[in-house]
């Protein structure tokens, strides 16, 4: 008998930052420690059961429990789990035509279809979009914002303290928040700021760690202050400069000619705020090569969906740097099956969620990389007894 989804819960779990977060570019204040998980669990009459986060449709404009609840009876309750993906020689090519729309549409119901189908089979996400790339992946801690605004009386040693606890916890690549000169500080002190707290933790972490920068668009119509930034910054050797301005041709032109003139192997990266990619302007940013990496999210984008846009940007020799923060514990799981499959890999952002309802003890970070499970689907379980103290409480059940 074919084997159909049966019954799919709901449940808010808490997804806990390792440590408080300040501000960046565009909040008015420091975004705290907690975030919500939409936790789906979808349980078919085979006995598989698959996950995902669901936040995106929750946090999304006219978002609500009640509309989730109605999006997963049409699109997946009481459905055959061979009709969510269209597969051929053992390898996921398309979402299938009754769903389509609604994959195309959310990226999470993406994720909860292809991990339906390949622990269905019991193969690896990896193994049914292709075939299974790489098992170690590199991740970059993400949490490095403007923790010397939330500590000012210890001001960037308290920046530099944090990079040094990430350090110590295993991580080799660190993306630092900057453009202070937006809405937190003065454009000339957030100028000199932003320089200086790159250039500490690059002295501070030694040349051999990869740095990043994020501006959040922090530097929009301060050419000269970006100029600066850039010059005062090439001999950190960034790894990549991101979202120094807002996407435009005219923008990012700028931005090519100061990278090579300043930092020829610095890369260009931008994306994350794409929602549909490749979309408005970052068509043509893509076209005309004015980034060298692109980063949709992937959980808003989904698994399949990335594999076909990674074709994509192949053939204009961009690279797939992916967007992960605010997608909770899930989003690291749905980061390392995503790294697995894709021909071409950079780094995986890590925004340092603590553990709490998956069975991810082994997720661990060895000198800057994860060993990538193994299991079909994602290779993760949901550990029950953390469920029953931390989901179950607050859990909604859709049955047929």
């Amino acid at each position: 008998m074919p084997d159909t989804i049966e019954q799919i819960t709901v449940a808010p779990i808490p997804a806990r930052h390792w440590t408080e977060l300040g501000r960046n570019a565009y909040t008015p204040e420091g975004l705290g420690e907690t975030r919500t998980e939409w936790l789906v669990r979808a349980h078919t009459s085979g006995g598989v059961e698959s996950y995902v986060n669901a936040k995106h449709t929750v946090a999304a404009e006219g978002g609500s429990i009640a509309r989730l609840e109605a999006d997963l009876r049409e699109v997946f309750l009481g459905r055959e789990v061979d009709s969510l993906l269209e597969v051929s020689s053992g390898h996921a090519v398309a979402a299938g035509s009754e769903v389509r729309a609604a994959l195309t549409a959310w990226g999470w119901m993406d994720i909860l279809a292809v991990d339906l189908v390949s622990r269905t089979r019991g193969q690896s996400i990896g193994a049914l979009l292709g075939r299974r790339r790489r098992d170690r992946i590199p991740a970059y801690e993400s949490t490095t914002y403007f923790q010397d605004l939330l500590h000012p009386q210890r001001g960037l040693a308290e920046l530099v303290a944090h990079a040094c606890r990430g350090f110590a916890h295993g991580f080799r690549q660190f993306k630092i928040k900057v453009g202070r000169g937006g809405r937190a500080m003065t454009p000339s002190a957030g100028l000199h700021r932003d320089i200086d707290a790159v250039l500490a933790i690059r002295d501070a972490l030694g040349p051999d760690v990869k740095l990043m920068v994020d501006a959040n668009f922090g530097y929009d119509d301060q050419p000269e202050n970006l100029a600066e930034f850039i010059r005062a910054t090439s001999p950190a050797r960034l790894t990549w400069l991101e979202e120094m301005v807002t996407a435009s041709v005219e923008g990012y032109r700028i931005l090519r000619e100061l990278q090579a003139t300043h930092c020829p192997e610095t890369l260009l990266v931008a994306g994350e705020v794409d929602g549909n990619p490749p979309s408005g302007a970052f068509v043509d940013l893509i076209k005309q090569q004015l980034i060298d990496g692109y980063q949709p999210d992937i959980v808003r984008i989904g698994l399949l969906r990335w594999k076909q846009l990674e074709t994509r940007l192949a053939a204009r020799s961009i690279l797939p740097i992916p967007h992960n923060f605010g997608n909770g514990r899930f989003g690291l799981i749905a980061g390392l099956a995503l790294a697995t499959s894709l021909d071409s890999w950079v780094s995986l952002e890590d925004e340092r969620i603590c553990p709490n309802v998956y069975a991810d003890d082994e997720l661990t970070l060895v000198n800057g990389a994860y060993q990538a499970p193994d299991g079909p689907g994602l290779g993760i379980q949901v550990d029950d007894d953390a469920y029953a103290r931390i989901g179950a409480p607050n859990e909604v059940v859709i049955r047929a």
